[in-house]
Order: structure tokens, then C-alpha cells, then sequence
């Protein structure tokens, strides 16, 4: 992952299939501004950032190098954690649900794990009890 603005900046662009010289356009900034954002001579303004926002960049990833998750994506990792963890968390506590019961723990427990990227085990342990 990208560690620096410029270099995420470039990564959107790219994943766009974009050049600097349509989101310049866009901005209504000189294509060497541009250049200078991708290698940190100098850094946007809010109106650029939100221009950008509006053909699609992902401005949370920009800023902080993460992504923002997407209404309805599912980390396939995460979800492989999420279920090791309560199917641990099951058999610690002797207990065993059907698939309704496991599917609501499952969603449950990846909700809240979903913000993080990191499942918790007092979640899970929480998760198990209330079902119990």
C-alpha cells in the first residue's frame, strides 16, 4: 500500500485510468500543480479534494491510506477470521447453533469487526452468550 499522499494520489489516478492532465482539467489546475501534488511539493485544497470525490477518487484513502469499507463488500480474510473465531468461540462454551442461529452470530461478530479489520475475541465470547 502506498505510504504517502502523492503516492496514493497517483495509485486513484491510475486505478481511474486517468492522466494528470484530466484531473487537472477537472480541478481547474494547471497540469504542473498536478505533477506537484504526485510528488509532494505542494498539497490540494479542500475544493480539489472534493472535485475529486465527485469523478470517484477515494478521498478517504487519500487521506488517511485506508479504505473506506463498502456498503455491502466483504473482506473474504476478514470473514475466514470472523468464523475461526466463533467457531472457537462455540466450542469453548459447549454450545452449537443451526444455521439461522450461526448465520446471525456470523453477521454479528463481522459488523463489528469490519471497522477495525481485527475480530475481538470478547465480541465473539459476548456474541456466543447472547445467543445462548
Amino acid at each position: 500500500m502506498p505510504s504517502t499522499f502523492g503516492q496514493r494520489l497517483v495509485e486513484e489516478r491510475d486505478r481511474l485510468s486517468l492522466t494528470q492532465t484530466d484531473v487537472a482539467e477537472w480541478t481547474r489546475i494547471h497540469r504542473k500543480t498536478q505533477s506537484a501534488y504526485e510528488k509532494e511539493e505542494s498539497y490540494p485544497d479542500a475544493a480539489y479534494l472534493m472535485t475529486l470525490f465527485a469523478h470517484g477518487f477515494d478521498v478517504t484513502y487519500l487521506l488517511t491510506g485506508h479504505r473506506a469499507p463498502r456498503y455491502g463488500a466483504v473482506d473474504p480474510e476478514l470473514l475466514q477470521r470472523v468464523f475461526s473465531a466463533l467457531e472457537d468461540g462455540l466450542a469453548h462454551a459447549g454450545r452449537s447453533f443451526g444455521g439461522d442461529k450461526k448465520a446471525k452470530l456470523l453477521s454479528l461478530v463481522y459488523q463489528a469487526a469490519s471497522d477495525s479489520g481485527q475480530v475481538d475475541p470478547l465480541v465473539v465470547q459476548k456474541a456466543v452468550d447472547l445467543l445462548s
